[in-house]
């Protein structure tokens, strides 16, 4: 049976865990990250017509679009799930905070 200070430890690295995955979730929409992966990709010079950046790959799926308003449509979600992609990451960032000053209060309870 576990101790009350294992139950902290243990419940500070599922937080911790849950804080990563949303971390990972929210890269995918958030267009900063994209950007900066964009500059580093051009940087090192690995930028080909095979191997777009991030940015040019988010443009080509807006120019896809058949028609004005799928446009309008794609470009309306792409902005909004980068605003939510700035929440969960702020919301990763406190879960993962919580999460290691849980664990760190765990270890210490024992």
């Amino acid at each position: 049976m576990l101790g009350a200070g294992r139950w902290v430890m243990f419940t500070g690295a599922v937080l911790v865990l849950v804080g990563i995955l949303i971390r990972r979730w929210a890269g995918r929409y958030d267009l900063k990250d994209a950007a900066i992966d964009s500059a580093w990709t051009l940087l090192r010079g690995k930028r080909s017509a095979d191997n777009p950046t991030a940015i040019e790959g988010k443009l080509q799926d807006i120019a896809s679009q058949p028609t004005w308003t799928g446009k309008a449509t794609r470009t309306a979600s792409t902005a909004a799930g980068h605003f939510l992609a700035q929440i969960g990451q702020t919301v990763a960032l406190f879960l993962i905070l919580a999460g290691l000053v849980l664990a760190a209060g765990g270890y210490l309870w024992r």
